[in-house]
């Protein structure tokens, strides 16, 4: 691992040789850990494990766990993802992009009513017995304390 200056980041950069095409291509962290704020010295350790787990560390405290494997852990992948985007696949030249579409056929019942109420009341329903009406939606909690700081 590394500090980054530019975006104060501990940077995990992984080179791996393709197997199949024997390019080299460097794998980044994706979210790696912030740098401490201070103009102190710091030691930074990458461990990695059999599992392909990667732990990195920032004074000997581990900031930052990931997967050497995963997809969601390592930009670009180690391991390619099983389909990819085809280049030539194109929408269709008469495509609608609107999200929906009238249905140029669709009729309603014989029998809508366009005076008839939106919802129907149940007449059957009863309110549970012990339903607390007059009581707030909200209260207060005896525990929590104001943040010294905090003006009034």
């Amino acid at each position: 691992p590394d500090k980054c200056g530019g975006t104060n980041k501990v940077h995990f950069i992984l080179k791996h040789k393709n197997p199949k095409s024997g390019e080299y291509v460097e794998h980044h962290l994706k979210f790696p850990p912030s740098v401490p704020y201070d103009k102190l010295s710091h030691v930074y350790t990458a461990i990695l494990k059999p599992d392909n787990e990667v732990r990195i560390l920032v004074d000997g405290e581990e900031k930052k766990k990931a997967n050497l494997l995963s997809g969601e852990d390592f930009e670009p992948a180690l391991i390619p993802a099983k389909t990819i985007p085809d280049p030539e696949d194109k929408k269709p030249e008469d495509w609608d992009e609107r999200a929906k579409i009238p249905d140029p056929n669709a009729v309603k019942p014989e029998d809508w009513d366009e005076d008839a109420p939106m919802e129907i009341e149940d007449e059957e329903a009863e309110k549970p017995e012990g339903w607390l009406d007059d009581e707030p939606e909200e209260v207060d909690d005896p525990e929590a304390t104001k943040p010294e700081d905090w003006d009034d």
